[in-house]
């Protein structure tokens, strides 16, 4: 998990760029390396202004975010049962409300699966999500979750939780123990939900995708921090992918 962590880190495209520029600094105060410091300085500027651009971020997204908002779940999603809610980023740490200590993420994700599971009477809403790495003493992702939806007024007899998974596979073999040949509605992020629907499926599953958030939105060819993140979280999806392959889970 922490090795997996590491590496996706590290090839992200800021903290490599800040390496870069860290050593081409560093090389300018030896006249013999000056060349190869202004060198490295322009890569890492190169790099800054290519992920901050809209048309790279749009082309790194467009392949990620096929699948369509559910907008009609009482019509496309008869049958299900479960309204399955995969975990993001959260705080562990109590003393806020839980609709604050969830990421934008989650929350964003949370609240399309309230959204849906409303649309569909006497369904379930599951919370996926375990214990936050580094910190096996506190509350699992999930916990907070319900926590969240019982605030957005969702009665906790309406919620279920699995709460071991540390990561995407673990989610599907978690949740197919719970839902078993069930028919259920999937909501996770937009550009998270192509890995995830192949994992549930290399399981038998047949999950109803249903994305939360938005793909690429509308152009705009001012560099921006924004962009620099969401170039982030696709690249994050891209190297889930390819981890999932080599592990041979997909």
């Amino acid at each position: 998990m922490w090795l997996k962590k590491l590496i996706s880190y590290g090839l992200l495209p800021f903290p490599l760029a800040l390496t870069l520029l860290a050593i081409g600094a560093v090389l300018l105060w030896f006249a013999s390396r000056q060349r190869t410091g202004r060198i490295l300085i322009a890569l890492a500027a190169g790099l800054l202004l290519f992920v901050s651009w809209e048309p790279t971020s749009r082309w790194l997204l467009t392949p990620l975010t096929s699948f369509r908002p559910l907008q009609d779940p009482a019509a496309t999603a008869v049958g299900a049962r479960w309204v399955v809610v995969l975990a993001g980023g959260y705080d562990p740490s109590p003393g806020r409300p839980a609709t604050s200590r969830l990421s934008g993420t989650t929350l964003e994700r949370l609240i399309e699966g309230i959204r849906v599971h409303r649309l569909l009477p006497g369904s379930k809403l599951l919370m996926s999500g375990g214990t936050y790495p580094g910190h096996p003493d506190d509350i699992a992702a999930s916990e907070v979750m319900v926590q969240a939806a019982e605030e957005l007024g969702v009665p906790r007899v309406e919620t279920a939780q699995e709460s071991r998974s540390l990561d995407t596979n673990d989610e599907a073999m978690y949740v197919r123990e719970l839902v078993g040949q069930d028919r259920f509605v999937l909501v996770t992020s937009a550009m998270h939900l192509r890995r995830s629907m192949k994992l549930f499926q290399k399981l038998g599953m047949a999950p109803i995708p249903a994305p939360a958030g938005c793909g690429p939105g509308a152009v705009n060819l001012a560099p921006s921090a924004n962009q620099v993140a969401l170039i982030e979280a696709a690249e994050h999806e891209y190297f889930g992918l390819w981890w999932s392959r080599w592990r041979g889970q997909l």
